[in-house]
C-alpha cells in the first residue's frame, strides 16, 4: 500500500516557495529501513542512514524508484532502552485504540 501525504517538496528545487507552501517542508523520512532526506539542492530523497543490520540491496529492492544513496552512507545508532520502552509503550497504545474501532 502506498503512503501519501503532503505535497513536500515537489518537483524539487525552490518549487515549494515558489507555490508560497508553508513551512520548509519534510527534513527527514524515516522508515523500518533506514532514513532518507532531502538533498540539499536537488530536494531528491537521499538514502543518509540505514538501520543495523539491513543490507542496502534490501533498501533498494524495497524502493519504487532509483534510489540515490549519500556517498557517506552511515548506520543508525540502536535505540537505547528508554526509546524502546517508549515505543512499546506506543505500540501498545495504538493496539488498544484499533482494538476499540473494530
Amino acid at each position: 500500500m502506498d503512503f501519501v501525504t503532503s505535497g513536500g517538496h515537489l518537483s524539487g528545487g525552490s518549487s515549494r516557495e515558489n507555490l508560497r507552501l508553508p513551512g520548509k517542508g519534510p527534513t527527514a523520512v524515516i522508515t523500518d529501513l533506514g532514513i532518507l532526506a532531502p538533498d540539499p539542492a536537488t530536494k531528491e530523497l537521499t538514502l543518509i542512514r540505514i538501520h543495523p543490520g539491513i543490507a542496502l540491496e534490501r533498501v533498494l529492492e524495497a524502493t519504487a524508484w532509483p534510489l540515490k544513496v549519500a556517498p557517506q552512507l552511515e548506520t543508525t545508532a540502536p535505540p537505547s532502552a528508554e526509546e524502546l520502552s517508549v515505543l512499546r509503550n506506543l505500540q501498545k497504545s495504538t493496539e488498544r485504540a484499533h482494538a476499540r474501532e473494530a
